[in-house]
């Protein structure tokens, strides 16, 4: 029997925004296909936490959503005056430490920044290797970082030299990527794939497609994005996945305008939908930007959070892999001009694939293995 063989892993993320989750999801689909491990997701806030930190990921979706200048008062604030040990402790400490107890992990994965060094401290007692893999691009929050962490796995150099500069030492940050789903990674008939899932929403596969992805916070912004969009007079048609915010799926329908289009709720054929387009507008999340290069797509950014993803998106337009249009108005002038030029959404099309990253989960999970194995953990 190999070492490999029984390894109990703990994956843990937050519900704060979507990415963190997809990437927690595609760590553990290649840590349970390499055989023999065995691997728990878990909600830092909801599951570990005490009263209040289970309500976090509602009032950061609010804060996102309505109040992004408090939300970057926040972000930028806690650069240089939280110290997550002492603040957080008394709400998870004892959350964490009963999680061990319970799992008793050869190996804990976090993909969440603040709470690394508690999480860290509780591994410890049972013996348990701590990694951190980042999801942002650039820009990296310092708390990403903390002491105990044994390695951290980043998307990009210039996330590397963030965390180094935080205090990791250098041999322990690795470049390979954001880790994504394997429907993102895998090569498909796109052709196919087009016909079957515009003609299940009732679209034409022949005609140019338009997907918008609104963030399941849906924000003034994103919809007055929306409404825009909608009221152009193109020969196109709009696709809106809206996520689990039903409110917003009506909004979205209810929207006068001239182009055919279809609002979705949650979908788990994400990448089929971004395959499927012609252009993709979107904020600029880590994993939403990541997942759009694998697929291929020519991107729009039309939103971005203050904070992780005002970093992401000045490292993708310095790629030349997006373009950015934050009003109605910006948007009435990019996407008609992407839909005349060709070969403009080619340009995007390649700057996206000189950033994908298709294989980085399962070397993520290969890497995370290989060390423990030479950890002896």
């Amino acid at each position: 029997m190999s070492f490999r063989a029984g390894v109990r892993a703990v994956l843990v993320y937050s519900q704060v925004g979507g990415g963190h989750l997809s990437a927690a999801r595609a760590l553990a689909a290649e840590l349970e296909a390499s055989g023999g491990v065995s691997v728990r997701l878990v909600d830092a806030y909801a599951e570990c936490g005490r009263f209040p930190l289970p309500y976090f990921p509602a009032v950061y979706a609010r804060l996102a959503r309505r109040h992004p200048r408090l939300w970057a008062a926040i972000y930028y604030g806690a650069e240089t005056r939280m110290a997550p040990r002492h603040i957080l402790s008394p709400f998870l400490r004892h959350g964490f430490a009963r999680l061990m107890a319970e799992e008793k992990p050869h190996l804990v994965v976090s993909v969440l920044p603040v709470v690394n060094g508690l999480l860290a401290d509780a591994a410890r007692t049972v013996g348990a290797r701590t990694e951190v893999v980042l999801t942002d691009w650039h820009a990296v929050h310092r708390l990403w970082v903390d002491d105990g962490i044994q390695q951290y796995t980043v998307a990009t150099e210039s996330a590397r030299l963030e965390c180094i500069g935080y205090g990791a030492p250098p041999e322990l940050v690795d470049v390979v990527g954001i880790p994504v789903r394997r429907d993102f990674a895998v090569a498909v008939d796109r052709v196919a794939v087009r016909q079957q899932r515009l003609t299940e929403l009732g679209l034409d596969p022949a005609r140019f497609t338009i997907l918008a992805m609104a963030g399941a916070e849906g924000s003034p912004r994103a919809l007055a994005n929306l409404s825009g969009l909608a009221r152009l007079d193109l020969d196109a048609q709009l696709v809106v996945i809206c996520g689990r915010n039903e409110q917003l799926r009506r909004r979205v329908e209810a929207l006068p305008g001239r182009m055919p289009r279809r609002a979705v709720g949650f979908v788990e054929h994400v990448a089929d939908l971004m395959r499927s387009a012609d252009i993709l507008v979107t904020k600029a999340g880590g994993l939403t930007l990541a997942e759009a290069f694998c697929c291929g797509v020519p991107l729009v950014v039309d939103d971005a959070l203050p904070g992780q993803e005002a970093g992401n998106l000045a490292y993708v337009l310095d790629a030349g892999a997006a373009e950015f249009g934050q009003t109605p108005a910006a948007l009435a002038r990019i996407i008609p001009d992407l839909m005349r030029h060709p070969d403009k959404r080619t340009a995007l099309v390649a700057g996206g694939g000189r950033l994908a990253r298709p294989a980085a989960a399962r070397e993520i999970a290969a890497n995370l293995l290989r060390r423990l194995d030479a950890s002896g953990a």
